[in-house]
């Protein structure tokens, strides 16, 4: 029978510089999940990707996670590198969709509660679902996922009062200043990630707030938007954006670009005879912001992962609410596993009513042709009994199928020489 299976790594078990060469752009996404589709023994899939984790769910046979797995050895979409094995996580059944759940849920993200990642889990079931690559058993999974998700963040607390990471690359900023109050900040970047931490530099005091962006009217748009809020911003041409480098005190990056953005040779004539500090801080994956820019004495370099201590100082508050969470996913697990049981038994009815069907016609068919005499009465009469045995003969284990689980499902399949879920699976 088949299986839930899932492949990933994330910022817990891949270091930044690891994740930024897995990552997956939204423009292989479509790829990615025909590769995975490809896969022996996968029959249906769906692809997480954030900038803090990249993970795999399948539903295919037993050995489909580890063909997977064997798989991510060869060239692949993922960053077409190999190397990542020591980082990767791979999980069955109800781990795996145990793990989904707390995902969706926000206690395995970053920033404890955060709200983004359910969002990401439903873009992540409605791209499988465009593309194809998804079926009903991962649609029902991530169905429940979103659910647990949305009951964790309204019947709980865990998502009170929890930062997203633009708001902590914004404290972090703070804590080493200890007040922005008449600095300048430059952002790179104008996505979601970008328009958080400008909304954060609001209530901060700093003093000018320049954009740029590879698309100057988005640049344009934003710092219109921001203004209006009481903010001294100003849109930059992405290509200017090194001269204003200089007037930076607090550098905040976040494109979708594929390699670095900011490098030595930016900041090179920037620091020579500078006298006060320029903080880089870098929350995109891949980085923006080449690490070896710390070599200037005055540029202090950090990224995403160097959010951790941040996040985990405003995390204790919400720490008592994650029992109340994972209560709330037990429920959705069971509910899950009650309906994949449920699933498996209505699948296995099917194929074995088909099966049982095949047969009774065949064997009549053979009888009839070897009495040609018979009239149509007595025909009939042979097909009524033909029914009529093949119907009490499987009348019993349809019986005990409607009332059993998967693994009784299974085993009925298999003494009836029926492996798999074909007939009645898609």
């Amino acid at each position: 029978m088949s299986s839930l299976h899932l492949l990933g790594l994330n910022h817990k078990t891949a270091p930044v510089e690891v994740r930024e060469r897995f990552a997956l752009p939204a423009a292989r996404l479509e790829h990615a999940l025909g590769y995975v589709r490809d896969v022996e023994g996968v029959e249906e899939t769906a692809i997480l990707a954030t900038c803090n984790r990249v993970e795999i769910y399948v539903r295919g046979d037993e050995g489909a996670g580890e063909r997977l797995r064997h798989a991510m050895n060869a060239p692949h979409p993922f960053g077409g590198a190999r190397g990542f094995d020591k980082h990767l996580y791979l999980q069955s059944g109800q781990e795996a969709a145990n793990h989904l759940f707390q995902v969706a849920s926000g206690l395995d993200s970053l920033v404890l509660g955060e709200s983004e990642i359910l969002g990401q889990v439903k873009g992540a079931m409605a791209k499988a679902r465009e593309s194809g690559a998804a079926g009903r058993h991962l649609d029902e999974l991530f169905r429940r996922a979103i659910s647990c998700g949305k009951r964790a963040r309204s019947e709980t607390g865990i998502s009170r009062g929890a930062q997203s990471v633009g708001a902590a690359a914004v404290e972090l900023a703070r804590q080493i200043f200890g007040s922005l109050a008449g600095h300048t900040v430059l952002i790179l970047g104008a996505g979601k990630m970008s328009a958080r931490v400008a909304q954060c530099l609001v209530s901060s005091g700093a003093r000018r707030v320049l954009v740029a962006n590879r698309t100057f009217e988005r640049a344009q748009e934003l710092a219109a938007t921001w203004s209006d809020d009481g903010l001294n911003t100003e849109a930059i041409k992405w290509e200017e954006f090194g001269h204003y480098l200089s007037q930076a005190d607090i550098v905040i990056a976040s494109t979708r670009a594929p390699g670095y953005v900011v490098t030595p040779a930016h900041l090179a004539p920037v620091m020579k005879g500078r006298r006060r500090p320029l903080l880089l801080i870098d929350i995109a994956v891949p980085r923006d912001i080449d690490p070896a820019c710390s070599r200037f004495d005055d540029a202090f370099c950090f990224d995403i992962d160097d959010l951790q201590s941040v996040v985990a100082q405003g995390a204790q508050s919400r720490q008592s609410e994650v029992v109340a969470v994972q209560n709330i996913i037990g429920q959705e697990l069971v509910a899950w596993q009650d309906w994949e049981r449920s699933s498996g038994a209505q699948s296995a009815l099917a194929q074995l009513a088909q099966h049982a069907n095949r047969v009774r016609d065949t064997e009549v068919e053979a009888a009839l042709s070897k009495l040609e005499h018979l009239s149509a009465k007595d025909r009939a009469v042979v097909e009524s009994l033909a029914r009529a045995i093949s119907g009490k003969l499987i009348h019993s284990p349809l019986a005990h199928l409607r009332n059993g689980g998967q693994d009784d499902a299974s085993a009925l399949l298999r003494a009836f020489g029926l492996g798999g879920e074909k007939d009645g699976e898609q």
